[in-house]
């Protein structure tokens, strides 16, 4: 009986500790929505914003070059790491312009766990000269400068957003 007991435990033990994931170091990223919130009323009339979730496998997203407390204010010393492009429609076509520069926060390796997961929203500033029908295209990169895949929201019309506000 004791050695029963001992076996229960050995294997609750065995189950209760976390199983190591195996995922790719090269980071994916998966589209989740699309919301527009209230701007400031001065400069913004609303501000977009993206969500999406994320996965890397070595856990090196960010750079310590964009937190604040080594961000000196000039944007030159700043690492892009996330890309964005917004295709806004003219005359019934869709034109690119690219997006400003964005930062993501510095992402401290695990010490138990290597891979990296979470969600991530993104705010884009919408002024009264925005265009109105945009759709975007965007990804990230990771300290080793790879490349996730490519995710592209749905055609957004913004006014229809803003008059549910």
């Amino acid at each position: 009986m004791k050695k029963l007991g001992v076996c229960i435990i050995s294997i609750l033990v065995f189950l209760g500790c976390e199983q190591a994931e195996d995922n790719s170091e090269i980071p994916t990223i998966e589209f989740l929505s699309f919301n527009v919130i209230p701007g400031d009323g001065e400069s913004t009339i609303a501000e977009g914003i993206i969500s999406f979730s994320f996965v890397d496998g070595d856990g090196n997203i960010g750079f310590l070059e964009n937190t604040d407390a080594n961000n000196d204010g000039n944007d030159t010393n700043n690492m892009v790491d996330f890309v964005y492009t917004e295709y806004h429609k003219q005359n019934g076509v869709f034109v690119e312009k690219s997006g400003d520069p964005y930062y993501l926060p510095y992402f401290e390796k695990g010490i138990y766990r290597k891979s990296l997961k979470g969600t991530i929203d993104i705010y884009l500033p919408r002024t009264i000269l925005s265009p109105d029908t945009v759709y975007y295209e965007f990804y990230i990169l990771d300290r080793d400068l790879n490349q996730s895949n490519i995710e592209i929201t749905p055609e957004i019309i913004y006014s229809e957003l803003i008059e549910q506000l």
